[in-house]
C-alpha cells in the first residue's frame, strides 16, 4: 500500500509539470463569444456616403454609441477561448452629416465578394389547376348558395 501512495505522489507533480490542470479537467468549458460578429464580407458593403440606417442594415446595431463621440459607432467582439488569453476585436465606423465617411479597426474587407457569393437561378414548376374544388367552395354548392362554373 504504501508502494502506491509514495507512486502516486511521484507521478502527481510529473503530471502537473507537463500542463495545468485545467486542460486535465474533465469539465467542459464552451467557447464565450460576446459582442457583434463582423464578417470581411459585411465590411465590403460599406461605402463612403451610405447612411446611418444602411450601414446598420449592413453590420446590426452597435454596441456602443459614446455620447461624448455621438458621429462614432463602435462595434466590439470578445472570444475567450478555453486555456487561452481573452481575445479583442475592434470595429468603428465614423459618420459625417449622418452619412458614412469612414471606417477602421481589426477586421479588414473582403476581396471580390460578387464572384464568392454563388449566384442561382431558382425554378418552381406549378401543376395547372385540375378544376378540383376545395371544402369551402363544396360546402358553399353543396348549400345551393352558389352554382359552380
Amino acid at each position: 500500500m504504501k508502494k502506491k501512495l509514495i507512486l502516486i505522489l511521484l507521478i502527481i507533480p510529473l503530471l502537473n509539470a507537463c500542463s495545468s490542470w485545467e486542460e486535465l479537467s474533465l469539465v467542459h468549458s464552451p467557447d464565450i463569444e460576446q459582442g457583434n460578429i463582423i464578417t470581411p464580407e459585411m465590411v465590403a458593403l460599406l461605402q463612403p456616403g451610405m447612411t446611418q440606417r444602411q450601414v446598420r442594415f449592413a453590420l446590426g446595431s452597435p454596441m456602443l454609441i459614446d455620447v461624448f463621440h455621438g458621429t462614432r459607432w463602435d462595434y466590439l467582439l470578445s472570444i475567450k477561448r478555453r486555456n487561452q488569453a481573452v481575445e479583442i476585436k475592434r470595429f468603428s465606423v465614423f459618420f459625417d452629416h449622418d452619412l458614412l465617411s469612414h471606417y477602421q479597426g481589426d477586421i479588414k474587407a473582403a476581396e471580390n465578394v460578387e464572384t464568392k457569393q454563388e449566384k442561382r437561378e431558382l425554378v418552381a414548376s406549378v401543376p395547372d389547376y385540375d378544376g378540383d374544388f376545395g371544402i369551402l367552395e363544396r360546402l358553399w354548392y353543396s348549400l345551393g348558395l352558389g352554382e359552380p362554373e
